[in-house]
């Protein structure tokens, strides 16, 4: 009963330390990181309406916002650079960059 209840535990620790996100990015050291509102910032110049919310999330920013086009999605970009790596809307994906 007591190794039961060790594996147990181990899955459930090693389960919560996973990202929970649908994209995953290279590690990169998090001082290289674009600032929160650096991103905000270029998303609303190529013509986002509204970033309603950002996270870190599998080594990427996590973006919840409004297209150009005026569609509420889930955005993955690159911590660096700030390129859209994916998007999807209510669990559809929208765009996917091809490695």
């Amino acid at each position: 009963m007591k190794n039961v209840l060790a594996i147990t535990l181990v899955l459930l620790v090693s389960a919560g330390a996973q990202a929970s996100g649908i994209y995953e990015c290279d590690a990169v050291d998090r001082s290289e990181w674009l600032t929160e509102e650096r991103l905000t910032q270029q998303l609303i110049e190529s013509g986002w309406q509204e970033v309603r919310r950002m996270k870190p999330d599998g080594g990427c920013w996590e973006v919840y916002g409004t297209t150009p086009d005026g569609q509420r999605v889930e955005g993955y970009f690159d911590p660096v650079t700030g390129e859209q790596l994916l998007l999807a809307q209510r669990g559809r994906i929208l765009f996917r960059k091809e490695d």
